[in-house]
């Protein structure tokens, strides 16, 4: 799942390492990029975690995240089935 700010400057990705195992957790990870300078090729800020999410062994898909942006600035909320939410603010400044 990717998804990108309204100013074009900052992207979201979000994927699934492998398949859960059995009923166990998935592995994911969220990558956020800004664009820091539009004229330089490669001139970006990468911030990745990697977390688990608990989603009685399910694949994952669009219901599993929510992805609200204030400006170029990212708060992803996991959802899964065996755990509470959880929120990630990305901010590179």
């Amino acid at each position: 799942m990717n998804t990108t700010s309204s100013d074009g400057t900052c992207e979201v990705a979000i994927g699934e390492l492998g398949s859960p195992m059995f009923f166990g957790p998935s592995t994911i990870t969220i990558k956020v990029s800004w664009d820091t300078d539009s004229n330089v090729i490669g001139a970006e800020n990468v911030t990745e975690i990697k977390t688990d999410l608990h989603n009685d062994g399910k694949s994952l898909d669009s219901d599993n995240f929510t992805v609200t942006w204030h400006g170029n600035i990212p708060t992803v909320t996991t959802h899964g089935e065996e755990q509470s939410d959880q929120s990630y603010t990305f901010n590179w400044k």
